[in-house]
């Protein structure tokens, strides 16, 4: 494997700026993300007006553009602009002014284990003592009730408590969990936090999980996150899916309405180590997903 410190570049006075931010936050655009719920916590944190870049990453080494081909704009007649991907370290501050870092961009494509490596020097460089990450995953819940959170990590003692979804299971692996198990191997604080999207929602944002994953790495860090945008879209939100399916089919309200039942049941039972161990009959994502997305592109056709 090639030096890790080639895959990076600090700039000029990033170590001793970043010198009292000891906490990391970071998501990859590409990878799961149900109800963009990692984008819109990034979007927010990054409306910090006194952020600063720390140090960036060799996106040309790391990004397969013919995978995700970034944005060009054709003006009349010549290329006017290029949307270069870029994987960058910020220094951000949260309400009252504490400073923390963001490391996000697209999601590697190759060299992870050299980029975890990177990562891993960045993280022994500038002292941080606890690296945090966050994401969406589409699960077999409703709207109508709280978002859930499978939290995971090394630090027990700041994910909290919650109902434990899956006992163990072979998943793809993304640049994320793979930089967060390294980074474990390696002796250095990590948790993060699955917010649990309701799966008929997976591709439209959705602020409520962004606001409880927030809220739970505020709760782990001590950091005072902003969030009042996602905070004023979500009733706006809720109105607008309650409008829509109120409009739909009975189908669609039946399936609803069974997804409700069946996660009462088994939210309501306290001595249950593992929910999703229970006998219940859920809506595939499939079915629930299709007749919400053809109620949508119905609705959508009358609007226009």
């Amino acid at each position: 494997m090639l030096e890790p410190q080639g895959l990076y570049a600090f700039e000029p006075d990033a170590e001793e700026l970043a010198a009292d931010a000891s906490i990391l936050l970071h998501f990859f655009e590409g990878f799961m993300d149900a109800g963009e719920t990692g984008e819109q916590i990034v979007a927010e944190l990054l409306e910090d007006p006194e952020r600063r870049l720390v140090a960036r990453f060799d996106a040309d080494r790391l990004v397969d553009y013919r995978a995700r081909r970034p944005a060009m704009v054709f003006d009349h007649d010549h290329w006017a602009s290029y949307q270069a991907p870029t994987i960058d370290l910020h220094l951000v501050h949260d309400a009252v002014g504490a400073p923390f870092l963001l490391l996000t961009g697209p999601e590697p494509d190759v060299e992870w284990e050299r980029f975890a490596a990177a990562v891993r020097d960045v993280v022994e460089r500038l002292g941080v003592r606890l690296s945090v990450t966050f994401h969406g995953v589409p699960m077999g819940v409703p709207h109508t009730r709280p978002v859930g959170l499978t939290p995971h990590g090394n630090r027990k003692e700041l994910l909290g408590t919650h109902p434990r979804w899956f006992e163990k299971v072979q998943v793809p692996a993304s640049a994320g969990a793979m930089l967060e198990y390294r980074l474990d191997e390696a002796g250095h604080g990590v948790i993060g936090f699955a917010a649990h999207v309701p799966h008929y929602l997976a591709r439209t944002p959705y602020p409520q999980a962004a606001v409880a994953a927030l809220e739970a790495v505020q709760s782990a860090t001590g950091l005072m996150l902003p969030g009042t945008g996602l905070r004023e879209r979500m009733d706006e939100v809720r109105a607008d899916i309650d409008q829509q399916i109120s409009e739909g089919d009975a189908e669609l309200r039946g399936a609803i309405l069974g997804l409700e039942q069946q996660y009462d049941a088994v939210a309501g039972a306290a001595d249950r180590e593992n929910l999703l161990a229970e006998p219940v009959d859920l809506p595939s994502a499939d079915e629930l997903g299709r007749a919400f997305e053809e109620f949508l592109a119905e609705h959508g056709d009358r609007d226009e």
